[in-house]
């Protein structure tokens, strides 16, 4: 049976999968062991992450529904799993202190509970994102989208995606660029 964690970081890398292939793809028994694997060696989701989009950024748009997971698994062997987790997690509370003292966030954003510890940072991110998003003037706002929409139709297909939260993803994007938020 699998644990929270383990739960939140499948899922994080099946959304992550949808989004970058631009394709509703599913994750495979098969798939899921290898990511497993990942997961058992202490890969984060950042690393998984970084090695499907290598792969996959490998296809043209058209032909990355035909995507499979164990295309990654190459990547069990080359590359070794982070074992400094915890100064890491240093760094990033005193980033998001910077970040929260640059922008006049208050505190509370950043706080995420019932979180699994692997994808905390992304909670908190998402946090921040939406917040600024919210505090952003109407006309920043309309221009945002518009790049956004912009940048959907160029890299994805439109029939094959769920258009709403694939516009989101990209606004965040954008966002994170924008403010330099990592």
């Amino acid at each position: 049976m699998e644990t929270d964690k383990e739960t939140a970081y499948f899922e994080e890398i099946s959304h992550y999968l949808k989004e970058i292939s631009g394709f509703n793809l599913s994750i495979s028994a098969i798939d899921r062991e290898i990511l497993f694997k990942f997961f058992e060696n202490g890969y984060s989701t950042d690393q998984v992450k970084s090695f499907i989009k290598k792969e996959i950024l490998k296809y043209p748009p058209e032909k990355r529904k035909k995507f499979k997971i164990s295309y990654i698994e190459k990547y069990l062997k080359k590359h070794k799993k982070n074992k400094k987790t915890e100064t890491k997690v240093i760094k990033q509370d005193n980033s998001w202190k910077y970040i929260i003292n640059r922008f006049n966030i208050p505190e509370n954003v950043i706080l995420v509970e019932n979180v699994p510890e692997d994808i905390k940072d992304m909670a908190i991110k998402k946090n921040i994102l939406n917040y600024i998003w919210k505090t952003l003037p109407k006309q920043e706002k309309e221009k945002i989208k518009k790049e956004a929409i912009q940048k959907l139709k160029k890299r994805f297909i439109l029939s094959n995606i769920d258009q709403k939260s694939v516009l989101k993803s990209i606004i965040r994007e954008i966002l994170r660029e924008k403010y330099n938020i990592k």
